[in-house]
């Protein structure tokens, strides 16, 4: 239990005053030494409380408690409203569908409506995903102002994961201005042998904020498959936009 409560003060500690601090900083808050705050710390960046950067040696809130807070207002909202529309495209498209937000440069999953299909990828909600390598994170990046793009890219690199992956930053822009001029995003086993994927945007009046995404297997996207994809997804992206830029 005295394990326990030292973990939940160190989360506490995290507060907009605080919101980057280094193992030095927290044992000297808490009056924690240093060895015990360290391997606090190595367990909650593990199971995604907090996250370390590299660049300035120093911890911050990770993505589950954004999760667990995100389940009681506005992620709920935001699943609500989507929900039924996810519904339908997923039988329309006969496949997974997901709603995925955008998070420290990483694409969650907060909102998935699975297929009937024994054969396929399963979509874990609340992990962290990288974006140049999925249809559900190009198509976010592909909306963000170009600093944001490439604040990104300095901070996570561009991770080769298949011979597919793109991992040239030059590259990656032009696949993320062909995206933007055709409204939607497609990923051909750039992060998995097997795993295809289509992903649409998700607007709020601010702007970008999460995507839409299809996911199915090489075997199932045929052309024909491909281009109802397309249809309807887009479609779908519509109808949602259509509705957050009014609530």
């Amino acid at each position: 239990m005295k394990t326990l409560k030292k973990g939940l003060d160190i989360i506490n500690s995290f507060t907009r005053e605080f919101p980057s601090q280094g193992v030095t900083e927290i044992s000297k808050r808490l009056g924690f030494h240093k060895s015990s705050t360290h391997a606090l710390l190595q367990t909650l960046r593990e199971e995604g409380y907090v996250i370390y950067d590299p660049a300035i040696k120093k911890y911050s809130l990770g993505y589950k408690p954004l999760d667990l807070a995100g389940r009681i207002n506005y992620r709920r909202d935001l699943r609500e409203i989507s929900s039924p529309i996810m519904k339908d495209l997923s039988q329309k498209c006969d496949e997974d569908v997901a709603l995925n937000i955008l998070v420290e440069g990483r694409s969650i999953s907060i909102e998935v409506i699975e297929s009937q299909y024994f054969i396929r990828h399963i979509i874990p909600m609340g992990k962290p995903y990288p974006l140049h390598c999925r249809a559900a994170g190009k198509i976010i990046m592909a909306y963000l102002p170009q600093k944001d793009i490439d604040e990104i890219i300095k901070r996570y690199g561009l991770k080769k994961y298949t011979p597919k992956t793109i991992t040239s930053k030059n590259e990656l822009l032009a696949e993320l201005e062909k995206i933007r001029q055709r409204g939607y995003a497609d990923s051909r086993q750039e992060f998995g042998p097997d795993g295809v994927s289509m992903a649409f945007p998700v607007f709020s009046k601010e702007g970008i904020i999460g995507s839409l995404s299809i996911h199915s297997t090489v075997n199932r996207l045929n052309d024909e498959a491909y281009e109802r994809f397309v249809r309807e997804g887009l479609a779908a992206s519509q109808k949602l936009n259509g509705i957050l830029k009014m609530v």
